[in-house]
């Protein structure tokens, strides 16, 4: 990705983030209490947000990426352990799992991307 690329990503998370944050009030009560009552509302959050700081780490920041891996999974378990010594808290395996869960999906998409995208790129200028 190049540095205009990464700034349209940014501006796009930055703005459905915005408009999620917004529209959370204007939903009617109902409809939040069965939207926050789902159970998969928590793993959803922790696999997107780590997601998006793996995201942040590699391309931004210009981590390699084991190193973001070693880093932000370490991170992930620091978070859950602290999360358990607390007493109004409670350290998840399943926080944990999505958290690494989130780190994988974003080595599988840049992988992905560059196994389907980059191949297609040097194939058309090479014609």
């Amino acid at each position: 990705m190049n540095a205009r690329q990464h700034y349209y990503f940014f501006i796009s998370v930055f703005i459905v983030s915005s408009l999620l944050l917004v529209a959370h009030s204007f939903v009617p009560d109902s409809w939040r209490k069965i939207i926050f009552q789902f159970p998969a509302i928590d793993t959803i959050g922790h696999l997107t947000s780590f997601f998006i700081l793996t995201w942040v780490s590699h391309s931004v920041i210009k981590l390699s990426l084991p190193l973001c891996l070693m880093l932000l999974t370490f991170y992930a378990a620091l978070t859950e352990v602290s999360q358990s010594l607390l007493g109004y808290r409670q350290g998840e395996l399943g926080d944990f799992l999505a958290d690494v869960l989130g780190i994988c999906l974003f080595v599988l998409v840049k992988w992905l991307y560059f196994s389907f995208f980059k191949k297609d790129l040097t194939k058309n200028t090479t014609k």
